[in-house]
């Protein structure tokens, strides 16, 4: 029942002026006076004597700000023209790491504080991410084996005349589906997406000569990024004071600021092809004993199979920050805590010093399949627990951002590290 109940609804919350002020980075002394001298403002809805606005709304005050900015980027966080895509695989050999929620949760986090368009691919035939986003104008329901996965996009399956299937740019785009996040899309994951794997050994073993069995994703990327690059500047979506909203869908479509990959946890052909398309690889990582040493089997079978392909094709791989994320940390395990401070020491350029605390707060959001960004708590005990897993989540993704887009992060990582670190370390988290 909660599950209908969130796809039928999702997403149904919406943010006060104050929240809206964070997201948009702004005091929310300098959003109310804006607000108050631009006629297109949203006018939001007030429950009680608070105006609140939607995340439609919150994207109609990016292009308003953004078209009288000295420097629009700071409101839509847009891909410039001819920059790279950032290709973001959350990965993790072993189950049960957090994988799922970390990926969604940055997502989510992108779109909210950065106005980013967002494509989200589900390569775990689980369909865990997937389920944080179904409920959206795209994807109603969550899919079945007629609804187009990875597999399809990556051109794995056979066509007529050829064992596999090179997509055109303007079909492959049509396989990302909207979520009810604005510029955010999904290319969801079902029972039928571990045909991949079985699609990547019958292509093994035809051996076309001119696809390597590694790059079917990565081709396919590079296929859908040629025909979709960015075009609308930021600064370019209000005409004569309001935006022009025909053009605002447009632009929220027309491609895409960064991908995320959630990663099935195994050490896969399949998996392999979205460690091939990645420009960065983040491994959430739970710090008990058995898990860090899946960990090193994990790192150790992927650095093989790279080792073998770098033998054989000049290729570049993982060209921008790489990073392990530990997660389901416990503050009061001192065996955690030594495991986390012991990677710092020895690797601190690839080990985030922040990190997710074990949280009971989170299965609340869970419950009803939501995010914490999603969830609105009914009780103030269960508020007090979201807004603290809230807290520490925008410190980790600011982490996360301030490796890959040094100087956009906003000193959320910082300010958790303060506190944590000063903390005598008492309590459960």
């Amino acid at each position: 029942m909660n599950k209908e109940l969130t796809l039928r609804q999702r997403i149904k919350r919406t943010w006060s002026m104050r929240q809206c002020a964070r997201f948009l980075n702004v005091s929310i002394q300098y959003l109310t006076k804006f607000a108050n001298s631009s006629d297109d403002f949203p006018a939001g809805e007030y429950v009680g004597r608070e105006r609140v606005f939607t995340l439609s709304e919150l994207m109609q005050m990016r292009a308003l700000l953004a078209a009288s900015a000295k420097r629009p980027y700071d409101y839509l966080a847009w891909r410039k023209p001819d920059a790279p895509l950032p290709v973001i695989s959350f990965a993790s050999q072993k189950g049960g790491t957090a994988k799922s929620l970390s990926a969604a949760h940055f997502a989510q986090y992108l779109s909210l504080h950065y106005g980013m368009r967002v494509g989200v691919m589900d390569a775990d035939p689980q369909s865990t991410i997937t389920l944080y986003f179904v409920g959206g104008e795209g994807l109603p329901q969550m899919p079945d084996e007629n609804t187009a996965s990875m597999v399809d996009f990556a051109g794995l399956f056979q066509s007529e005349d050829a064992p596999y299937t090179d997509h055109d740019a303007q079909t492959l785009d049509s396989f990302f589906l909207k979520t009810s996040w604005p510029g955010l899309r999904l290319l969801p994951a079902h029972g039928e997406t571990s045909e991949g794997e079985i699609q990547i050994a019958r292509l093994v073993r035809e051996a076309p000569a001119e696809k390597s069995f590694y790059r079917y994703l990565r081709d396919a990327i590079d296929r859908w990024k040629a025909g979709h690059p960015p075009k609308t500047l930021p600064n370019e979506l209000v005409v004569d004071g309001k935006v022009d909203q025909q053009r605002l869908d447009a632009a929220l479509t027309e491609t895409l600021d960064v991908i995320i990959i959630d990663y099935q946890p195994a050490l896969t052909l399949f998996q392999l092809n979205n460690v091939i398309a990645s420009s960065s690889l983040v491994i959430p990582q739970t710090m008990k004993g058995f898990d860090i040493a899946t960990l090193s089997t994990f790192v150790s079978g992927l650095l093989g199979m790279l080792q073998h392909i770098l033998a054989h094709e000049r290729i570049e791989i993982g060209s921008g920050a790489n990073m392990l994320l530990p997660t389901i940390v416990q503050r009061s395990n001192a065996q955690d805590l030594n495991h986390i401070g012991n990677l710092l020491e020895h690797c601190p350029t690839e080990i985030l010093p922040v990190f997710y605390l074990r949280s009971d707060a989170i299965s609340n959001a869970s419950d009803v399949y939501q995010s914490v960004y999603e969830y609105e708590p009914d009780t103030p005990g269960k508020r007090k627990g979201i807004n603290r897993f809230i807290t520490n989540a925008d410190a980790v993704n600011d982490a996360i951002v301030s490796r890959l887009w040094p100087g956009l992060e906003r000193g959320y990582a910082d300010t958790w590290m303060d506190e944590f670190y000063e903390d005598d370390g008492e309590g459960d988290a």
